[in-house]
């Protein structure tokens, strides 16, 4: 780390690591989408004619880490935020960023998928689309009907926000550390995140998350499994959170952001063993058939691969993006500012292309295909019809550059120090 580094204010240093990393794992979430279609034995909105086992250990691969790489980088980018603008005024930005386009998102965008849901069920199979969208939009207020229970949806309303809750989870993110932030300035907090920052031994940040993730699934997996619905998603939230903080401060320290691009072959190695024990457990595989010591413990050492392989594929990810994609681009810029309105289309379009091409026959690798292209050029005209409308965009998380005064306040880890 050259002195420039080690004297220069955290703050002053533009990650542009983070804005191809956000990309990147937007990119990645609409493949997996994709795939969700094609991989056979795995539950979606709706599959494909052509469905393959072969998908599984390549959807399995990102499945860990996808959406916590996500919150991690949300978390890196919040702290910028925060420390340029910390009122009330941040807040309110905030919600205007992700609920805005979160309700619209609810009420127009991803009703196709629970119509095209609800007709693969055969549950409503004379209705229209406009039908089946005045009873989406208006059971709760009496001009419409329950649907049939095909779909998930929030109790006493036939609305849901399927790929969409992403965002109220961010905002719930970044509302806690909103206010915990005047909590963060305090100085003894300074100064002890500011020596745990200088002092704290590199291999923690290899194995200390590793830790925190298998005693969180320990404790919350099977009382709390999956919803997406915010209210009771606990295990999700614990998962989700922690890497949120992780980017948060992570972020604001030079030693420990670099010690990640210097771990990237270590994590990468990691990752690719930890990856492969998770295909042996998947396939039915158990250590204790080997060592017998290892029986008693067999679902923990189970839990503790699991654990890993998503912290460790995170840390390889960000490490190799810090040492390669560490710089400005105009691809990078635009592809950001477009990020949130593929976000927000790309399920419906992918939902749409194969209820659309079901019954054609075209073949797995012809549909697929299709369907790739159908949701790229439907992100991208969406993109270009609507970023410039005032209003219109915004319901497409379009929105123009925010300008904030730095604050003067005392920041969380202030200066890495050598």
């Amino acid at each position: 780390m050259s002195t420039l580094d080690s004297q220069q204010h955290w703050a002053e240093r533009r990650r542009y690591e983070l804005d191809w990393l956000r990309v990147v794992a937007f990119a990645l979430l609409i493949l997996y989408h994709v795939g969700m279609a094609y991989v056979a034995d795995w539950g979606w909105h709706i599959k494909s004619a052509y469905q393959s086992e072969a998908l599984q250990p390549l959807m399995l691969w990102s499945n860990q880490w996808r959406m916590p790489l996500l919150f991690m980088i949300s978390g890196a980018a919040i702290s910028y935020q925060l420390h340029r603008d910390n009122g009330v005024g941040f807040l309110m930005a905030s919600a205007r960023k992700l609920l805005f386009p979160l309700t619209f998102g609810s009420l127009v965008i991803v009703a196709p998928q629970a119509y095209v849901q609800s007709k693969m069920a055969g549950a409503i199979p004379d209705m229209t689309y406009l039908s089946f969208w005045r009873h989406y939009l208006g059971f709760p207020l009496g001009f419409g009907d329950a649907l049939p229970p095909v779909y998930l949806r929030f109790a006493g309303s036939n609305v849901i926000w399927n790929h969409l809750w992403y965002l109220p989870y961010l905002f719930v993110y970044i509302a806690v550390i909103w206010l915990m932030y005047p909590l963060l300035k305090l100085k003894p907090v300074v100064q002890v995140a500011n020596t745990v920052a200088r002092k704290m031994p590199l291999a923690i940040l290899l194995i200390g998350p590793v830790l925190v993730f298998f005693a969180l699934g320990e404790w919350l997996w099977e009382r709390f499994p999956t919803t997406h619905k915010l209210v009771d998603d606990w295990s999700n939230h614990a998962r989700y959170f922690t890497v949120f903080l992780l980017g948060f401060a992570l972020v604001r320290t030079t030693r420990l952001w670099e010690a990640i691009k210097a771990l990237r072959l270590v994590s990468l190695l990691l990752a690719a063993g930890s990856f492969t024990c998770v295909l042996f457990y998947r396939q039915g595989g158990e250590l204790g058939q080997y060592l017998p010591l290892l029986q008693p413990v067999e679902g923990t050492v189970r839990g503790a691969v699991w654990s890993a392989n998503s912290w460790f594929w995170i840390m390889a990810v960000v490490g190799y993006a810090c040492a390669y994609l560490a710089r400005p681009s105009r691809v990078m810029q635009s592809a950001n500012r477009a990020v949130y309105c593929y976000y927000i289309m790309h399920q419906s379009l992918i939902v749409l292309a194969v209820y659309w091409l079901h019954d054609l026959q075209l073949g797995p690798v012809v549909e697929l295909l299709a369907v790739i292209s159908f949701t790229v050029i439907g992100c991208t005209l969406s993109y270009r019809l609507i970023k410039n409308v005032p209003y219109v965009r915004q319901c497409f998380g379009v929105f123009a550059p925010r300008q904030t005064q730095t604050s003067s306040a005392r920041p969380f880890f202030e200066r890495a120090k050598s």
